[in-house]
């Protein structure tokens, strides 16, 4: 299941540590938006949670680890 690049972009956000109102900043859309897409990124990538969100990332190459 391939994110959209919209959906991506939120993932690297998070990944980075960045809130929810950060991200909806960063992107120019809501937080209700960005709270939507983390639990589309949650189903689609089977984690509950942030860390296991960044882990994903990182292990997936898609962030470099700290």
């Amino acid at each position: 299941n391939k994110l959209a690049p919209r959906e991506m972009q939120v993932m690297v956000r998070i990944a980075h540590g960045e809130g929810t109102q950060q991200i909806a900043d960063s992107l120019c859309i809501s937080p209700k938006t960005v709270s939507t897409y983390r639990t589309r990124l949650f189903e689609k990538l089977d984690v509950s949670n942030d860390v296991e969100l960044t882990l994903f990332a990182i292990r997936h190459q898609v962030i470099d680890p700290p």
